[in-house]
């Protein structure tokens, strides 16, 4: 099975949403998506659960892979 290009893991009312793959990160780093430096933690984008499915449809959309943790 080949890596997604995101890893989302679900805490509850955050969602961190990790770039997995090389592309992935050259799209995060072009700004695909927009983020505050304090949404940061390690290399993941942590997302309010309200704004999760949209950034998801986003990234759907634009060709990438997505897989929840398990």
């Amino acid at each position: 099975m080949n890596e997604p290009d995101f890893l989302i893991a679900d805490y509850g009312g955050i969602v961190a949403v990790t770039p997995m793959s090389a592309d992935a990160n050259k799209a995060v780093d072009a700004g695909l998506i927009d983020y505050e430096e304090w949404q940061l933690m390690g290399c993941s984008i942590m997302v309010d659960l309200r704004c999760a499915d949209g950034l998801l449809d986003h990234l759907r959309g634009e060709g990438f892979t997505i897989s929840a943790e398990a």
